[in-house]
């Protein structure tokens, strides 16, 4: 039985460990925390994402619609204080939302038991230094997610990323999203309840001010009531390039650049991630025609993103954008019809 070592129990390293151990290898996962669930700092955390379920259910070989909820309506869009009136064609297309953390509500939760159940074993409390995995076996996967010393190990040129989060206590049941634009940050903020949490992250690609957090708290507070006592900074970093392999070993998850480069979009990803450093062990061709596939508009979303960073007044341009689209659909109302999802892996 050949044996596979993975170096991070995120998304990534859990499908391609899953999908590995049901292929007869055996598996074991190495993690700098001390139980599943990642950072304690970071999470538990609620994320809204687009998703094709069928698609990527069929594609990694596991079905986690259980942990994926549609939210009530389409994620609202917010300038500073000022709700958008989004194009019609919205109500056509569904986000959902999904948990992750250590609470039994998490994706990595139903991920960690699918895992033990394929006979994948753990090893938590792994510092995981940079001279462990240059030493780690020939086709190792590592997919160790923000850590800034990884991609400068492996040569993967990143960027930061800022941000403040935290969460309160929020109505079980209720599933919602929400996108804050405005002059806080050149990214945005946003806010995402399921499994009765509330979670708020404000995101920048440049540095944030204590300022900046307070513009975005009093634009909470003013415009929907919402108030969050405990706020955490947040400090990573965004890869610039994708790349499935580095000397010898796999690269999986965010730190391969299977993450969407303009809104950041990174579960997905995540998760078919996983799948394809599988298939570098079972079928090395088809991976890399698969991650070429997934990872084809990375460049060109980067560069447009970050052209339109240093354009001024560059979320007007955006709000321009939203209008143009309803006054589309007023000129031809067969665009209301249409589905247009923000992010399509699968096409």
């Amino acid at each position: 039985m050949s044996e596979v070592f993975i170096y991070g129990a995120g998304l990534a390293g859990m499908v391609a460990a899953i999908n590995l151990a049901r292929q007869g290898f055996k598996i074991t996962i190495y993690d700098r925390e001390e139980s599943i669930g990642g950072a304690k700092n970071l999470h538990p955390s609620i994320h809204t994402t687009p998703l094709q379920p069928k698609e990527t259910w069929d594609y990694i070989g596991i079905d986690l619609s259980e942990s994926f909820y549609p939210t009530d309506t389409y994620p609202s869009f917010w300038y500073n204080a000022k709700r958008m009136t989004l194009p019609p064609y919205v109500n056509n297309t569904v986000a959902y939302n999904v948990e992750r953390g250590p609470r039994n509500s998490s994706i990595d939760v139903k991920l960690y038991e699918i895992a033990l159940n394929e006979g994948v074993k753990f090893s938590f409390n792994k510092n995981l230094t940079p001279d462990e995995l240059k030493s780690a076996p020939p086709g190792s996967i590592i997919a160790t997610g923000l850590y800034k010393e990884v991609y400068d190990l492996v040569g993967v040129r990143y960027s930061s990323t800022y941000g403040y989060l935290a969460s309160i206590p929020w109505e079980q049941g209720e599933v919602n999203g929400a996108i804050h634009m405005g002059r806080f940050s050149v990214d945005y903020g946003y806010t995402a309840a399921l499994n009765g949490l509330m979670f708020v992250l404000l995101f920048s690609r440049t540095p944030l001010e204590d300022r900046d957090l307070g513009k975005f708290k009093k634009i909470l507070k003013d415009a929907r009531g919402l108030e969050f006592p405990n706020w955490h900074t947040f400090n990573g970093h965004f890869p610039r390039e994708t790349r499935l392999s580095w000397e010898d070993k796999i690269l999986a998850g965010t730190l391969s650049g299977m993450i969407e480069p303009f809104w950041g979009y990174g579960i997905v990803g995540a998760l078919i991630s996983g799948k394809v450093a599988s298939l570098v062990h079972t079928d090395r061709k088809k991976a890399e025609e698969d991650f070429f596939k997934f990872t084809a508009g990375f460049q060109r979303k980067l560069a447009r993103k970050e052209k339109m960073d240093n354009m001024p007044l560059n979320k007007q341009l955006l709000r321009l954008g939203i209008l143009k689209a309803r006054f589309d659909c007023w000129k031809n109302p067969e665009l209301k019809k249409a589905i247009k999802e923000p992010v399509r892996w699968f096409k």
